[in-house]
């Protein structure tokens, strides 16, 4: 990856390495400008293109850059799944979480969803896991999938296991004191390719 930086990609990135390395925590903007010879904001605009490509994550404040490991990638957490009755979806961005790069598939892209509820407890999904999510728009018969509901609330949706039906979808909690339910038309928003505790 880091043949691809620009130099100011790579010698910003290179400091940050060094100067985390020799004290444990990250420099300031301005330290890094200072070292660098550069303006504050020359600092800022770069580390904005280190995290698009997934090298950092800023995390606010000052000295607010954690590096991100050879084998891992960040991905957008874009809110909340229910894993019981749909919810409405929310897609703004909260934050960026590091995953291990095992996780994602090239070619496709990946968000992350934090769970809500418990129905899906027996296939190892507990409330406020974070979930990584593949977007493509099927699923085969049983994968766990996030899957949108044209039935209220408008624009809902909630993480199951799916079914194909004759124009329908069956969708199965993993909690036995859930029943099944089919809904006439659903729209696949992802499959469920990962799951992360603690983060």
């Amino acid at each position: 990856m880091t043949s691809s930086l620009s130099p100011s990609q790579a010698a910003i990135l290179s400091f940050y390495k060094e100067f985390m390395a020799r004290h444990d925590r990250a420099p300031s903007i301005r330290e890094v400008a200072t070292k660098l010879k550069r303006e504050p904001s020359n600092i800022h605009y770069h580390l904005k293109n280190l995290e698009r490509l997934g090298l950092l994550i800023r995390t606010g404040g000052y000295r607010g850059v954690r590096l991100v490991g050879k084998l891992s990638k960040v991905i957008p957490l874009v809110g909340v799944i229910a894993c019981g009755e749909p919810i409405t979806i929310l897609e703004e961005v909260e934050e960026n979480v590091q995953i291990p790069e095992d996780m994602v598939l090239n070619g496709y892209a990946h968000y992350a969803l934090r769970a809500k509820g418990n129905s899906m407890i027996k296939a190892g999904i507990h409330d406020g896991d974070v979930l990584v999510i593949r977007k493509q728009s099927d699923v085969q018969d049983g994968d766990i999938a996030v899957i949108a509901t044209d039935e209220p609330p408008f624009e809902a949706a909630t993480l199951k296991r799916a079914y194909h039906k004759k124009e329908s979808l069956l969708l199965k909690s993993e909690n036995d004191d859930l029943e099944p339910y089919v809904i006439k038309k659903g729209d696949v928003r992802g499959k469920l390719v990962g799951v992360i505790r603690n983060m």
